[in-house]
């Protein structure tokens, strides 16, 4: 069994819905303790947002949730009540880091501003993941994934030439920019004290996360004074460069030819005269001011082919080319994730046995074991009495409170 290199550091964790609490996992993954604090009074949104396994609504049986929550301890709280603020208080004295994706001033208002919590535990680690960081003259607004999409120009970027924006299609900022430059963030504080002794904390406003990803677009501004035009799937670059409708429903092709000996190679594959004739085509300058022609015959010679064949046939000549897949094609049928045992089925209370997505890195070779995602509140008593040592009477008392909700 892979050795878990985190284990002994302990979260506790305020986060929520997406970007938050995909930072945590990639620790928890790793062998931290993250103990996600929630409340079944206000529960975090992906849990009751779905989708839901088998259509049936329910707490524990978001697949989002899941695939978000891995292996991590659930200690639900009713953070409003007085009594556990003192929970809190003492589960941070014990803790190496304190997370939140909140709006500025939500934590000061709870009793938990890095201020407040440095006081008790002077060398903790504190992320902070606000849309626009904490201060600012726009830091006192708020969003998601698909709002932080749009104002970082992401959005206004992605589509097709000569048409209105379209965006990603999904919230990317939630699933790549902002955790991974949030665990980043992290794991150099907590080098950072290792070496020092020293706390820190993180300010991570997810819109500069998000630009960090879009980089060379506001070179290319700085550099010109123009702005870099929607495009859809082509490139600058190359041509052909983008997807293509083949046989099938809705089955396409992503094909990219990006020199002078793979556009021969791909002549010969498709086998179109009209383009293998043509010495205007033989360079890179050619063929891009010829992109729409080049389109057309190929778009024609895939629409009578399934995707896999296209791909094959020019993979076999060194032309780069890829099946565009849907869910059901890399779970059924995607031979590459099934060799290397990318997905990983966790039996669950709620949703029975279930298919999850490996860490995309494996250390000396072994890919990361994941454990599956917490039943909300599952661990408040564990959590109370192994770690913050409170006795049965002491819970029992909490609960009677209503802090425990």
């Amino acid at each position: 069994m892979l050795p878990r290199f985190l284990e002994g550091i302990r979260f506790a964790d305020l986060t929520w819905a997406g970007a938050g609490p995909f930072s945590t996992k990639l620790f928890s993954d790793f062998g931290a303790e993250v103990i996600k604090i929630e409340s079944r009074s206000r529960p975090d949104p992906v849990r009751v947002g779905g989708p839901f396994k088998d259509g049936k609504a329910g707490i524990d049986r978001s697949g989002y949730f899941a695939s978000r929550n891995t292996r991590k301890k659930s200690l639900c709280m009713n953070m409003k009540n007085d009594e556990s603020r003192e929970i809190i208080f003492d589960l941070i004295r014990r803790s190496d880091v304190v997370s939140n994706n909140f709006g500025p001033g939500a934590m000061e208002r709870l009793g938990l501003g890095y201020e407040d919590v440095k006081a008790i535990k002077p060398d903790i680690i504190y992320l902070s993941m606000p849309m626009y960081g904490e201060d600012g003259p726009l830091a006192n607004l708020t969003g998601v994934g698909m709002t932080i999409s749009a104002v970082s120009g992401l959005m206004w970027q992605t589509g097709y030439a000569g048409e209105a924006p379209l965006g990603p299609g999904t919230h990317f900022p939630d699933h790549a920019a902002n955790p991974y430059h949030a665990a980043f963030a992290v794991m150099a504080a907590l080098r950072h004290r290792r070496a020092t002794g020293r706390g820190m904390k993180i300010d991570l406003a997810q819109v500069e996360s998000t630009i960090n990803c879009m980089g060379l677009s506001f070179l290319e501004y700085a550099m010109t004074g123009e702005e870099r035009p929607r495009v859809g799937n082509r490139s600058p670059h190359h041509a052909p460069h983008g997807i293509f409708r083949c046989a099938g429903e809705d089955d396409w092709c992503a094909v990219a030819v990006t020199s002078d000996a793979q556009w021969l190679a791909f002549c010969e594959v498709v086998g179109s005269q009209a383009l293998s004739s043509d010495r205007s085509l033989d360079t890179a300058a050619g063929r891009l001011a010829a992109v729409d022609r080049i389109e057309a015959e190929l778009s024609k010679w895939t629409a009578a082919l399934p995707a896999e064949d296209v791909m094959r046939r020019l993979q076999a000549r060194g032309v780069p080319a890829g099946v565009v897949a849907h869910s059901k094609h890399l779970m059924e049928r995607d031979a590459q994730l099934a060799s290397r045992g990318y997905w990983q089925t966790l039996d669950h209370p709620e949703i029975g046995p279930s298919r999850f997505t490996s860490p995309p890195y494996r250390l000396d070779g072994e890919r990361i074991e994941l454990v599956r995602p917490p039943l909300i509140g599952e661990h408040t008593e564990a959590v109370l009495s192994g770690i913050l040592g409170y006795s049965p009477d002491r819970i029992a008392e909490l609960r009677t409170k209503g802090a425990l909700e």
